[in-house]
């Protein structure tokens, strides 16, 4: 495997590639992974995503990341992406249930946080999730971002919205 995009304490991250779909494909097949993230996703949809991640890598120089332990074990992904609401960005991350509650989602979004400030000039970062994913809540909080309201994104849901401003 290439060189890492970014490293933590715990983790290590590389850009996805085209031949990473089964990556992603068994990533978004647990239902309690996808639990607030719209249900299953189609083929197309996972394809679509994952073409999605290495164009932006290609154009931005980052976007979502494939996120793995030091010992090679992948725990899922996480990384910042164009989000067509607002033509900014937005912060996302999915993570295997082997690895929730042990504070790597934390740990992930902020080393992408950061890198996200080093490698772009935008302004600020979005991030949201479902209203009722109280974890997912608290990491977005735990980096920093501010609660901005609630609002129906078209997910299945009202979605608590975030932002964080260029420190």
């Amino acid at each position: 495997m290439p060189d890492p995009i970014l490293e933590t304490e715990r983790l290590v991250f590389h850009p996805f590639t085209p031949d990473d779909y089964p990556l992603l494909a068994e990533l978004h097949a647990d239902p309690e992974v996808q639990r607030y993230i719209g249900g299953a996703w189609t083929r197309e949809a996972i394809q679509g995503r994952l073409d999605a991640y290495v164009a932006e890598q290609a154009r931005y120089g980052f976007s979502k990341w494939k996120v793995f332990l030091r010992d090679g074990t992948f725990v899922g992904r996480c990384g910042v992406s164009l989000w067509s609401r607002n033509g900014g960005f937005e912060i996302g991350y999915s993570l295997r249930r082997a690895a929730w509650g042990q504070g790597l989602a934390t740990e992930a979004a902020k080393a992408v946080r950061d890198r996200f400030w080093q490698l772009s000039d935008a302004g600020h970062l979005n991030g949201f999730t479902a209203v009722e994913n109280l974890p997912s809540r608290r990491v977005l909080e735990r980096i920093g971002m501010r609660h901005t309201g609630d609002e129906d994104l078209g997910l299945g849901g009202m979605s608590a919205l975030y932002v964080l401003e260029r420190p």
